[in-house]
């Protein structure tokens, strides 16, 4: 296969517009291109030894993805891993990756035949070597227009119990603006596995699978629905104190009998969230209710005011509004994709939050870009205002203490770090973990 990956290690002046200078200061960072003209590459994964494994969705996903070995040098090479397990082909685009002590998980969107797949990877005895999938895990769903079904995933150390991990799942909404019938669930099946407890699971929720990897064969020891109320999570992670961080992607239209206001202009009456489960509840007791499709903040658009809709959901961290710059135009981030905690040697006060990327879907696309939440005013800034015209669709981001890395639509993805900071000096791409594309997360807001 040729190399699709033009490693650049080029620095991209603080004039080329891309971090908003309204808002931020561009001189305190340093952006730098590591690639370009890149397929769908969806994750990056880094090996001790400097290589790289690329998560590659060939024509967006219609074809087998590949995990293909990058070398140090920054060659791309042969395929590790061909997504295929118990005799069977998987087709469909690698939605990210997690890692599970020395194994892998990688997730396919596969609803076009009905399931999506979660593959656990043993990595072979140097990064180059073929990778071995020793489990699966299906969620079935009977229909193949389920709407919501793309695989938001991430994981945790079990608290307490060596060589065991949470793995966190999105069982996303059958429909835009109603409830998922009770009737309908998506059946859990596993391959591969020790012991895999059967499981439906229900839609508008998050659930927790418990996978102990000390023994010859992967173990899933419980599945546990961890909250509802949720419509289309893509972006999960953990902080240190294990706090679960997620997005959640708002309706496009009211819910049937809502006597709220009809938005105006196409906009959507729904805020897109950002959302939390501390540690402490994460699991425990009854699953969180975030209320959809009933209990929400009112997108701000016009003369409509961004108020909380409805009683007895937990409200999100922050609902992502409209913010009108200077000259009165107003710029509207919408369809949160991946999320990342800001390193924490970036310069203040953008060393204390997350950043979380944006999809947009707009044609021009007026609605991508990047947002970073600060812990300490409970606001938000746009990073990467929209409407700007180098930005097609951030896809996804993940960071080091020293460093974010994002990725846009266009192929292109950026290394930020302090302006204090050595530019890197080779053209690996340091943990990097790319979502989805936006050609299949639907209009606007991932649907």
């Amino acid at each position: 296969m040729s190399c699709l990956l033009a490693v650049l290690s080029a620095t991209v002046a603080a004039n080329a517009g891309i971090i908003n200078s309204s808002a931020v200061d561009p001189t305190l960072f340093n952006l730098t291109t590591l690639a370009t003209g890149a397929g769908l590459f969806t994750d990056i994964t880094l090996a001790p030894d400097g290589s790289a494994l690329i998560s590659n969705s060939p024509h967006y996903g219609s074809t087998q993805p590949q995990l293909l070995y990058m070398s140090p040098s920054g060659t791309l090479g042969s395929s590790v891993y061909g997504s295929t397990y118990d005799g069977s082909s998987i087709t469909g685009m690698f939605t990210g990756s997690v890692q599970l002590g020395n194994q892998i998980a990688v997730g396919t969107y596969g609803i076009y035949q009905g399931k999506d797949t979660i593959t656990i990877l043993q990595p072979g005895a140097t990064p180059s070597s073929a990778m071995t999938a020793v489990a699966s895990l299906r969620m079935n769903y009977p229909t193949t227009n389920w709407y919501h079904s793309t695989v938001g995933m991430g994981a945790r150390p079990t608290p307490g119990v060596s060589g065991s991990y949470d793995l966190v799942i999105n069982v996303g909404s059958e429909y835009d603006n109603v409830p998922t019938p009770s009737t309908d669930t998506v059946t859990l099946t596993g391959v591969g596995f020790s012991s895999t407890p059967s499981a439906n699971l229900s839609g508008d929720s998050l659930y927790l699978i418990r996978i102990n990897t000390n023994g010859s064969q992967p173990a899933v020891t419980a599945v546990q629905q961890v909250a509802t109320g949720i419509r289309n999570v893509y972006g999960i992670a953990f902080n240190a104190a294990g706090d679960m961080y997620f997005t959640d992607n708002g309706m496009e239209e009211l819910p049937p009998g809502s006597t709220q206001p009809v938005p105006t202009g196409d906009e959507p009456p729904q805020a897109d969230e950002l959302n939390m489960i501390p540690a402490s509840q994460l699991g425990v007791g009854a699953p969180v209710d975030f209320g959809f499709p009933n209990c929400y903040v009112q997108y701000a658009y016009g003369s409509i005011p961004g108020v909380n809709v409805g009683t007895g959901c937990i409200q999100p961290v922050i609902a992502f509004q409209p913010v009108t710059d200077s000259n009165g135009v107003q710029h509207e981030l919408e369809g949160p994709t991946d999320l990342a905690f800001a390193p924490s040697n970036f310069p203040a006060p953008f060393n204390n939050g997350i950043f979380v990327g944006f999809v947009g879907g707009e044609d021009p696309n007026d609605e991508a870009g990047m947002a970073y939440y600060s812990f300490a005013t409970h606001s938000y800034t746009q990073f990467i205002q929209a409407s700007n015209p180098a930005i097609h669709n951030i896809l996804g981001l993940t960071s080091t203490d020293n460093a974010l890395y994002f990725s846009d639509f266009t192929g292109t993805v950026y290394e930020l770090q302090a302006a204090a900071t050595p530019e890197p000096s080779s053209g690996l791409l340091v943990g990097l973990a790319m979502a989805v594309g936006a050609r299949y997360l639907g209009r606007r807001r991932l649907r």
